[in-house]
């Protein structure tokens, strides 16, 4: 179960809002940037998707 996500636009920086909170995988994280594997389906982003994002906008998921 993925317990980390980012939003949207995290891994796409051109759309207008933050669009869905969507669950990831970290792959690689060197304190910078991390490669992130997404769990989920968003508006804009699908399952499977790899994306590298700033270290600082993967959260992790409260339950």
């Amino acid at each position: 179960m993925p317990t980390q996500c980012i939003t949207e636009r995290a891994a796409l920086p051109h759309i207008q809002s933050d669009g869905c909170t969507v669950p990831v995988r970290v792959l690689e994280d060197d304190g910078t940037t991390a490669r992130v594997l997404i769990e989920g389906c968003g508006i804009h982003l699908r399952q499977g998707q790899i994306h590298n994002v700033a270290s600082t906008d993967v959260q992790r998921i409260r339950h």
